[in-house]
């Protein structure tokens, strides 16, 4: 018999030998487990406020009654890029935020930007903002949401 055939033949046994069972590739799906307990909790959106909160990084854009602005905390341990912004509309076109004076931040450090966008974008046009840091996408902030009907 050669050698090779000898090798996978004790793999297979061994293979079974380990699992106390044959080599047999059969297997028994496991027991459906129970299902996940569920709550029903009153919530609201906050219009005008979105959150990021991630591996250290918070972040909060907000468009109220003012200019939207971005406020950026990093806690991550390392120094990360300037930040920046993006949102896609409702009619799903990019439009670039513009922040003057956004540099990297340290570990520890806060920033707080006043953001601009071209044209006549409003808050209602918003459909996602999306935070990048230097040349890295971080991914889309989620509306601030509060539970209570208040």
């Amino acid at each position: 018999m050669p050698v090779r055939a000898v090798l996978i033949a004790m793999l297979v046994v061994a293979g079974a030998a380990c699992t106390g069972g044959s080599a047999s590739t059969d297997a028994t799906p496991p027991s459906s487990a129970s299902p996940l307990p569920t709550t029903n909790v009153d919530a609201k959106i906050v219009p005008g406020v979105w959150t990021y909160d991630l591996r250290g990084l918070k972040a909060t854009f907000t468009w109220r009654d003012g200019p939207p602005a971005l406020t950026v905390k990093n806690g991550t341990g390392i120094e990360v890029g300037a930040p920046a912004v993006y949102v896609v509309t409702q009619d799903q076109h990019r439009v670039d935020g513009s922040i003057d004076g956004s540099v990297p931040l340290a570990d520890g450090a806060q920033g707080q930007y006043i953001v601009t966008f071209p044209g006549d974008l409003q808050r209602e046009d918003v459909g996602l903002v999306v935070l990048e840091l230097g040349d890295e996408n971080w991914g889309a902030l989620a509306p601030k949401v509060i539970e209570g009907s208040g």
